[in-house]
């Protein structure tokens, strides 16, 4: 891929890709005319950057004054979507050096260059909804971070994906993962809250006896249908403002299958083309890194998020180990700390506490798997994610 050099090229060209190769800049007229008519009464932007700021603020004011409008949907003013796309074009070659880092990552076939192009340019309205000018980050070095974490998040989301049936991943998803879905179904907020009861219900209901084989959970039978349904019509009047009429067991099951199949529409966007100039349209936001200075820019960037990622995950994760050590009785804690701090063995445990080496080595034990039981909130809930049976042997055994 080649840098476009001039103020109007950046911000009114879109990329052509064939088989994931860069082929050329295809031109969107309408962009090209917008910026021609306003860069006589805005000479004193010289730089890109000072272009992408003004962008950036026409859309973020757009965007509050649509939003504040009663009757409007902010996707309807046309001033906020010809800044979206001026931005998105501005923003075309980040996404196309995040891709290419991630596909090589990922190393499958499963997942092309062109297809995590797409994915990443789809993700780019998070970057504006988050970017904070005054910060001090530039739009293009603070949107490579930004959608490397998000194209990394949704690859592995849809590996998951893969092998889930619908249940397991009505199981997996996040509260706020499934607003977000919910979000993108188009519902209307009663409607969105009358699904995720129904889905805190499943939730609540339909819990795995065990974790081997979770990614293949079998429809829930007759008898939890009705358990599920009853939950949610007997609790629905203090959960919801608008609790809507009772459900039976045969239209929460409906509910539930509709957010399934949304669930996987809101892992696998359906995202048209990026070989169109496809302006005005929802998530076409994309960087600007000159080829020359892409790579090492990238990399810097994407090594910086890591290590604060790391460090932010070492510190939380350190508050909920200590605090989980509180909780315990005075007794695990001091096997605690003289097997882990003071390095005695569980003979040498028994001798000091006067008591038999089984006594000490279940008391042990005892105290990890409270730790351990912590530790797998904190991933669940924290990170999202589910260890596997291999995972929780490993930490088991750590």
């Amino acid at each position: 891929m080649y840098p476009r050099r001039q103020i109007i090229e950046m911000f009114s060209t879109f990329a052509r890709l064939e088989g994931d190769r860069f082929q050329q800049w295809i031109t969107d007229p309408r962009l090209r005319r917008s910026i021609q008519r306003c860069s006589p009464h805005l000479s004193d932007l010289q730089s890109d950057k000072a272009w992408s700021l003004y962008w950036y603020q026409q859309w973020s004011e757009q965007r509050q004054n649509v939003s504040q409008s009663a009757g409007q949907n902010i996707n309807q003013s046309a001033s906020h979507l010809l800044a979206e796309s001026h931005l998105s074009a501005y923003l075309q070659e980040s996404c196309y050096w995040v891709a290419q880092q991630i596909s090589q990552r990922f190393q499958t076939n499963q997942y092309t260059l062109t297809d995590c192009f797409q994915l990443a340019s789809s993700e780019v309205r998070r970057v504006l909804k988050r970017y904070v000018p005054d910060r001090g980050s530039s739009l293009k070095s603070f949107a490579a971070i930004v959608l490397t974490s998000a194209l990394k998040d949704m690859l592995r989301q849809r590996q998951v994906a893969d092998i889930c049936s619908d249940w397991s991943l009505l199981r997996r998803i996040s509260k706020k993962r499934i607003g977000e879905v919910l979000e993108q179904a188009g519902l209307v907020e009663s409607d969105i809250l009358q699904y995720r009861w129904a889905w805190l219900c499943f939730q609540t209901v339909y819990v795995p006896t065990q974790l081997r084989g979770s990614e293949q959970l079998p429809k829930p039978d007759l008898s939890f249908w009705h358990s599920i349904a009853h939950l949610y019509n007997s609790k629905r009047q203090a959960q919801l403002a608008t609790p809507g009429p009772a459900l039976t067991p045969e239209q929460i099951e409906i509910r539930l299958t509709k957010l399934a199949r949304w669930i996987r529409t809101y892992l696998y966007p359906a995202i048209d083309s990026l070989n169109k100039t496809k302006t005005g349209q929802d998530g076409e936001f994309q960087d600007d890194l000159t080829a020359d200075l892409a790579p090492s820019l990238l990399d810097a960037a994407i090594q910086q998020e890591e290590i604060e990622q790391r460090h932010a995950q070492r510190s939380r994760l350190q508050s909920v180990l200590n605090q989980s050590l509180e909780h315990l009785e005075a007794d695990l804690q001091e096997i605690l700390r003289l097997f882990y701090q003071q390095g005695l063995s569980q003979q040498e445990l028994a001798a000091d506490l006067k008591t038999s080496q089984p006594t000490v080595s279940r008391r042990l034990k005892k105290a990890e798997e409270c730790l351990l039981a912590a530790l797998i909130h904190w991933v669940q809930a924290d990170l999202n994610q589910f260890p596997n049976p291999d995972e929780l042997k490993t930490i088991n055994m750590t």
